[in-house]
Formats: C-alpha cells, structure tokens, sequence
C-alpha cells in the first residue's frame, strides 16, 4: 500500500483527538511550545498520544527544544516534529523513522537550508514563512516553491492554509508526500470543526489511495 501522511495538527483534547483519528487521520499533532495558543502540558499530550494508540501516529511538534526535553517527549509520542532552526547535527540524534523536520520558505535560497536534511532521508514538512509566528498561520506558501522542494525529493509533507476547499486542487497540482492542516479547520485555537476535519480526511485520503 503507498506510503503517506494526512496529519491534523494543534489538537487540544482527547475525545477530538479520538474522533479525527477515526476520520482516518494517519497521525495526530499536538504542540509543545508555550508561545502557541495550541500548546499543551506533557501529562495531556501522554494521554492524547495513549487514547488513539493503534488508530493514528501521534505527533509532538517543538520549536528549538533541548536536546534532554525532546529525547524525553519522543518516549511520550511516535514523532517528534522539529519546527524551529534545528540543524541537521541536533537532529541526527534521532532515529529518522521518527522525525519530521519543518521549514518555513519564502524564497528559493530556502531550499539551500533542507538540502542536508534530503541527503540523510529525513522527511521533511514545508510550511509558509511567518515573521510573528513558526506555524499555525494559515498562510498558503508559494506554490512553485513547494513544487520546486516537492520535486526535489519524495517525502516532503505540505502545510500551510490547507482546507477542505483547496486541498483537491493542491493535491493535483503538487503531489506532495503527505499533507497538514491545522488553522484552517479550526473553530477556535485547538478546537476543530470536526466536519471540515472529516471532509478534508475524506479528500486527501481519496488521493492518496486512488493514485497509483
């Protein structure tokens, strides 16, 4: 069966966590960085990570941690999501089954910095540059960038203002590895519109399983 990643991310509670997991997300983010209105405690991100065991991955997404404190969240979920400036050094600490490694791009010179990151098979998540925030903006990053990066290399996870509205489009048009949405099927920070989740599910799962 193809390989892919439909991730919904900055979940808040159990029963959504639950619930999105069998819309048939094939993994669960949850944030781990105080300045992020989706932040979470690590007691809540242990019991997410434990409800939907066996249903979805789940997914820890920290910006600039510790070496300690993300060695420590990695014996909590399956995935760590590095979405600062780690460099390449600090991540081949971990195994790269378990990494996911996000760069925000704004321009091609961008792509300079995810080149070592190619070489050493991590897969890697790209995401629209935001001055005031590392993710969650809602904004759509360049599209021929993202095909640039896409076409370079084969598991790169799209992120960045997708939703149930563009994501057929976008799937056609780039053929990512994987994709991620967070704001944009929200209500309100961490609380999402379980119905748009559902329809975004439903349209990234139909790709995925209906391409060769």
């Amino acid at each position: 069966m193809r390989d892919y990643v439909v991730k919904v991310c900055g979940i808040r509670h159990i029963p959504q966590a639950i619930k999105i997991a069998d819309f048939g997300a094939t993994h669960i983010g949850m944030i781990y960085f105080p300045k992020s209105p989706r932040h979470i405690e690590i007691p809540q991100i242990q019991s997410i990570a434990s409800a939907i065991k066996g249903k979805a991955k789940s997914v820890v997404v920290v910006v600039n941690p510790e070496l300690s404190e993300a060695k420590r969240l990695l014996n909590i979920v399956d995935i760590i999501q590095f979405h600062g400036d780690e460099d390449i050094e600090f991540v081949k600490n971990f195994p790269k089954e378990r990494v996911f490694k996000a760069f925000r791009i704004k321009e091609e010179k961008d792509i300079k910095k995810m080149e070592p990151f190619f070489k050493e098979g991590y897969t890697v998540l790209i995401d629209a540059f935001s001055e005031e925030a590392y993710g969650g903006t809602g904004k759509q990053i360049d599209r021929n960038l993202a095909k640039k990066v896409i076409d370079m290399y084969d598991r790169v996870i799209l992120s960045g203002g997708l939703s149930p509205e563009n994501l057929e489009e976008i799937l056609r048009d780039l053929q990512p590895y994987g994709v991620d949405a967070s704001s944009k099927l929200e209500k309100e920070p961490g609380i999402k519109d379980l119905e748009k989740t559902r329809r975004f599910i439903e349209i990234a799962r139909k790709y995925y399983e209906s391409a060769d």
